[in-house]
């Protein structure tokens, strides 16, 4: 036998598992020894229910079995690290971790996951195996040894601002300013290179300071190699250190105007969006040596971080690769998505993955108040780690966008996510910024790993969402996961990060209902439903039905007790949920699933920042919290959370609700007047500093919107109770 070594956070020992081992068949087994000390604590992990039933169809009763992580939110701390390589299980890949079976005097170990026996060197006596931090915590990360000394060289790395001129020249004023005070906060050895579009696109030579000089590329086609080296034997500089060209930027910037011939509206105006982003990214790549055109398909995995495009967008792309046939749109909105629009789909998602393959990531910022339809641009950030983020007008909003943008990730890349699980337990879906694998490298590790993915971007708000189910009735005491995740550091390290849970096995339904999280329910029941109606697979109807469906089953499979109706006997919903259908009210009537916005573009930017948010930025959007602010009398602002519900605007106080990407403002009949003009001035500045929330201190993206109107989002989110009320307060106001 293989003595188990576990934490001591336990209060008893964990017992022996035994192996089928000829070698030691006649042999006594040793008693357990005490647990070694360890953390089995990953902050960063929620799991939806803290145990699982011994039957496995109770997997299947409505309830969510998953759990919620985000395995990039720590900072990269050198210290942490182990450096060396992480040992594996030669049978299933898992990473070797705290729960597994080691027999110390052989340093022969038992996998947790697999069960398959494994020999390690450096798990020979006691000692040794005290002494191993795998075996003690159940947060790990690995930095393999490097040959010779660490770089510190800062790696090159080129933003390339895309501007749409095909606009008012009202917003392109205001795109002006805004553009020139995002620039002022950047640091000013950013490298940046300038591109504006609108029939043709225009790559501007920063190396002339008296005059804006701009070389043309065709509108109409994607860029040839033989335009790309033609651009490159012109001697002039498309990218260069801020410190030396802000200035030049500055008077190409101030000089912009829109096009004096196209009277056409805004809607139809000349943009070629898709040759602009192609000529972006080809400069980029070029300055790195790589070839836009290289066929990159069959290659190693891509080096990420060596440039990143800003697209800044007023309107729909309408001439060339990309654009849009609106005649035909028009025709064939109601059916779905037109066939102009599935090719600028499939357009857009091609380029996306080949900028992936060169290292490049795409930001697009529409200022409009057009749909420009979302769905097809986010084909392309969505593959290649960037994000499409709406903005009804420019300002501090979205200047904050634009330079969040560029450091998101903190100078971290090319993330892979890989998911392991006992042997009982199925992995039906994995919810997140994910995609699968594309080059030979990573088809390749995927053969070995059925559930890896790759995250085009690492970012620390992050999250992943695994939902599973049992494949069979479990006899055992525990099961298990682990969250394997790989990125590189600024430096070119690469950084290896292993989290190990076990979730405990019961039998009895009252501990298990104890045993849910119902924020953590919600929150994965909402993705759920919103990922189906995100990638087409269920309509709004369907999967609303689907969640109603949902809260009945829990109720027939969970609930003791029965109400008996005029209609009939009815499970009553069990006590510890009774949170639950709360949220998904919520999730049905708000934003996400409901009819709050207006615009689809809207819908499907909220959409999948839901999906890629942790548990916190979640239920922010899913569930808004509602807070009532007053002054004291040292003239400090209280904040006071009060429930949604209650949306009674109190006459003595300000409320605002904070739904994540927006916050609204309202102030009470009494505190309207202008002598408060500096208590909701300190408001919006506790507001924009996120000092209401203490998890609200840290930087977001997208920047929220600070608004003073939202009565449609409370009323749609409001029982029909609450409803009334508001109406008639509203109405004894005025």
């Amino acid at each position: 036998m293989l003595p188990v070594v576990e934490p001591t956070a336990q209060a008893q020992p964990a017992a022996s598992t035994p192996l089928k081992s000829q070698e030691h068949a006649g042999r006594v087994a040793p008693e357990p020894p005490k647990e070694i000390l360890g953390n089995t604590v990953d902050e960063h992990w929620r799991n939806t229910c803290g145990a699982v039933p011994t039957r496995s169809s109770l997997t299947k009763g409505g309830l969510p079995f998953g759990f919620i992580v985000s395995p990039f939110a720590a900072p990269d701390d050198s210290n942490r690290w182990l450096r060396k390589a992480a040992e594996r299980c030669q049978s299933c890949g898992a990473v070797r971790n705290l729960y597994i079976a080691v027999e110390s005097n052989t340093g022969r170990w038992a996998c947790n996951f697999c069960g398959a026996i494994n020999k390690s060197e450096d798990l020979k006596g006691r000692d040794a195996i005290e002494s191993c931090r795998e075996l003690r915590d159940a947060v790990i990360e690995y930095v393999e040894p490097t040959v010779g000394s660490i770089s510190t060289q800062v790696k090159r790395k080129v933003t390339m601002l895309v501007i749409d001129t095909a606009m008012r020249q009202k917003d392109l004023d205001e795109l002006q300013d805004s553009l020139l005070k995002a620039l002022s906060v950047l640091d000013k050895n950013e490298e940046i290179g300038f591109i504006t579009f609108d029939a043709v696109v225009k790559v501007y030579d920063l190396s002339k300071q008296e005059c804006a000089t701009a070389f043309i590329l065709p509108g109409t086609r994607s860029p040839s190699q033989y335009d790309l080296n033609m651009l490159g034997n012109t001697g002039a500089v498309f990218a260069a250190p801020l410190h030396a060209c802000f200035n030049t930027i500055s008077s190409i910037i101030r000089s912009l105007k829109t096009p004096v011939r196209d009277g056409k509206r805004v809607r139809a105006r000349s943009r070629c969006v898709g040759p602009a982003v192609e000529a972006a990214v080809a400069i980029v790549a070029s300055l790195h040596g790589n070839s836009f055109h290289a066929n990159a398909d069959d290659g190693i995995s891509p080096q990420g971080g060596k440039g990143h495009v800003s697209l800044v967008l007023g309107g729909p792309p309408t001439i060339g690769p990309g654009s849009e046939d609106f005649e035909v749109e028009a025709s064939t909105e109601a059916a779905g998505m037109s066939p102009s629009e599935q090719q600028a789909t499939e357009y857009f998602g091609k380029v996306g993955h080949r900028t992936r393959l060169l290292g490049i990531s795409t930001d697009v910022l529409v200022v409009s108040m057009l749909s420009i339809g979302v769905q097809k641009l986010q084909a392309m950030t969505m593959t290649c780690g960037g994000e499409v983020v709406n903005h009804l007008h420019f300002g501090e909003a979205f200047e904050s966008d634009l330079v969040n943008g560029m450091y998101r990730t903190g100078g971290r890349t090319s993330g892979v996510v890989d998911i392991h699980a006992s042997a009982c337990v199925e992995v039906l879906r994995i919810i997140g910024p994910l995609i699968d694998p594309a080059t030979r490298q990573e088809e390749e590790m995927a053969e070995d790993l059925p559930n890896l993915a790759i995250s085009p971007s690492v970012e620390g708000r992050s999250s992943y969402t695994v939902i599973y189910s049992l494949k069979e009735d479990v006899h055992d005491q525990y099961i298990y996961f682990q969250v394997v995740t790989a990125h590189s550091t600024h430096n070119d390290e690469r950084v290896l990060r292993t989290s190990t849970m076990r979730i405990p096995v019961t039998d009895n339904t009252a501990n298990l209902l104890h045993a849910v999280d119902v924020a953590a329910s919600a929150v994965v029941l909402a993705k759920e439903a919103v990922a189906e109606v995100k990638d087409g697979s269920s309509s709004l109807e369907d999967v609303k039905a689907q969640l109603n469906q949902r809260v009945q089953t829990i109720a027939q499979t969970w609930s003791d007790q029965v109400k008996v109706t005029i209609g009939g006997r009815m499970s009553t919903f069990p006590a510890q949920l009774q949170g639950l259908p709360k949220y998904l009210f919520f999730a049905q009537n708000g934003p996400l699933l409901g009819s709050i916005l207006n615009s689809e573009d809207d819908a499907n930017v909220l959409r999948r920042i839901f999906l890629k948010s942790n548990l916190e930025d979640s239920l922010r959007i899913l569930s808004p919290q509602l807070f009532s602010c007053t002054l004291n009398e040292q003239n400090v602002l209280q904040f006071e959370e009060l429930p949604v519900e209650d949306t009674s605007l109190l006459p003595d106080r300000i409320v605002f609700m904070d739904h994540h990407t927006q916050v609204f403002v309202w102030s009470g009949s009494q505190v309207s007047g202008v002598e408060f003009e500096p208590v909701r001035q300190t408001l919006l500045s506790n507001i924009k500093g996120r000092r209401w929330h203490p998890d609200r201190s840290r930087q977001g993206s997208p920047a929220e919107k600070v608004r003073s109107h939202g009565q449609r989002f409370l009323l749609a989110v409001a029982s029909e109770a609450s409803y009334r009320n508001v109406i008639k307060k509203k109405t004894r106001k005025s």
